[in-house]
């Protein structure tokens, strides 16, 4: 699976979902109910209840000089690709502009979750892909190539400025709805932007590490390193399995630790990012 979302097809892919999902997510849930979508789409949003402005045409327009800032901080695949995206963006943007009239919901509530999560789901598949539909999400790409910010911290300070102008227009309650809406999108961007690729890392305390080390690597491909530790209380001396593994081997490992020693200790942590040793360090 994760050989073909590292295809220019599997890529393509992910780009057209996450694209359908953050526009659904938009004119589908968040505008209708004057809740703002994170990034330049929301400022378009902005302009659009007080101007009438197409959102498709003004989202072209804003995004001119944001690309032609963030240019040298970025590689030409990602460049490139974020030009096309963001005409495929604007396009979809101002197809369902009128979405909301077959998706008839009048909770706030709901509008504010389902739209949040939608579009930081289409957003994190997008990055996913290496690539971004400009606006403010290639500045959240150049913040975190070029000064290694989260995606999801670059999102919500970005878009705390958003919400701002928000509550002066659409009222504070509605702020406080796009606030909830706007942090969901944060976590989904995470969630999704790092889906089919999450490790893990294991911390192992045995007697037979000799035995379970050789059967991790024999199931699994992956190197192990021994790390010398002492009991505080016992001061024993022991040796510590270190490993980082793929988050569906974990099953796998488990059953062979217990197999070995019933009574081995184990923790079994998340990790931001890997590098090296056989894996493939994350872009954005």
């Amino acid at each position: 699976m994760s050989n073909f979302l590292d295809s220019k097809v599997g890529k393509q892919i992910l780009i057209i979902i996450g694209i359908i999902f953050s526009a659904i997510g938009i004119n589908g849930f968040l505008a209708p109910a004057d809740l703002l979508s994170t990034g330049l789409a929301g400022i378009v949003v902005i302009f659009n209840k007080l101007f009438g402005i197409n959102q498709g045409i003004a989202i072209i327009i804003m995004n001119i000089p944001i690309f032609l800032i963030c240019k040298k901080y970025v590689d030409k695949e990602f460049f490139y690709s974020s030009i096309i995206n963001m005409f495929i963006f604007s396009f979809s943007l101002g197809v369902t502009e009128n979405l909301y009239k077959y998706i008839t919901i009048n909770d706030t509530m709901v509008q504010s979750i389902f739209g949040g999560v939608l579009i930081g789901a289409g957003t994190g598949l997008i990055f996913k892909a290496n690539s971004s539909v400009g606006g403010l999400d290639i500045v959240m790409a150049t913040l975190k190539l070029k000064y290694d910010i989260s995606i999801k911290n670059a999102s919500l300070f970005i878009n705390f400025f958003i919400i701002c102008a928000g509550g002066i227009l659409f009222g504070s309650l509605k702020a406080m709805y796009t606030l909830i809406s706007m942090y969901l999108t944060s976590v989904s961007i995470d969630i999704a932007k790092d889906c089919f690729n999450q490790q893990k890392l294991i911390l192992l305390i045995s007697e037979k590490y000799n035995e379970i080390a050789s059967n991790i690597m024999m199931a699994t491909g992956k190197g192990v390193t021994f790390l010398d530790a002492e009991g505080a209380y016992s001061h024993n001396k022991k040796k510590m399995i270190y490993c980082v593994v793929s988050s569906n081997q974990i099953a796998k490992i488990k059953e062979i630790i217990y197999k070995e020693d019933k009574h081995a200790f184990i923790s079994i942590n998340n990790i931001d990012e890997v590098k090296g040793g056989g894996f493939k360090g994350k872009k954005l």
